[in-house]
């Protein structure tokens, strides 16, 4: 047989189905046994669904709201004492979660704040963030600002607290 009729025959017999070998490999993903949406029942132990929890309160949709909605946290009241722990926590959640940005003395000059070209990140020391409430500060990690994200699914209330007495113990007028 000639070459060229080898390879026709090659190509009509590949072509035909069931005739080409399937390797185990060879199979599609869509074809393996796994569960699909909305087919396994959910979980049937009471609190598997949670009814309550998070903060749901609405996002400020402009800047008039955001600072109507600090101005109102004002009046919130740290529930977290300022003892030894609650600073020792509150230096290892800021080390995480503000020290990149802020810097390791508060100023602003962490590695990423040294990057920030428009506007720097705050100065914790000066007396716009020390002369906040402790509420206001709240506010600010709980949902951000201009440049810094919103800290209320990285840090749980409580923990924002210990950051704020951390921020009140280490930083400002010593």
């Amino acid at each position: 047989m000639k070459r060229w009729q080898l390879t026709l025959l090659l190509v009509i017999v590949s072509g035909v189905p069931g005739l080409s070998i399937a390797f185990p490999w060879d199979k599609d993903m869509v074809d393996q046994p796994s569960e699909k949406p909305q087919e396994s029942e959910a979980p049937p132990d009471p609190g598997s669904v949670p009814v309550s929890g998070g903060e749901s309160l609405p996002l400020p949709l402009n800047d008039e709201q955001s600072f109507a909605r600090k101005d109102a946290s004002a009046d919130l009241v740290n529930p977290v004492a300022a003892s030894a722990d609650s600073i020792r926590r509150g230096q290892e959640f800021y080390d995480v979660n503000c020290l990149v940005c802020h810097g390791a003395g508060g100023k602003g000059d962490g590695p990423v704040g040294l990057k920030f070209v428009e506007k720097a990140p705050v100065d914790l020391n000066d007396a716009y963030t020390q002369d906040q409430t402790d509420g206001e500060l709240f506010f600010t990690l709980t949902r951000g600002r201009v440049k810094m994200p919103f800290y209320r699914d990285a840090l749980s209330p409580s923990e924002r607290w210990d950051v704020i007495n951390y921020l009140r113990s280490e930083f400002g007028s010593k």
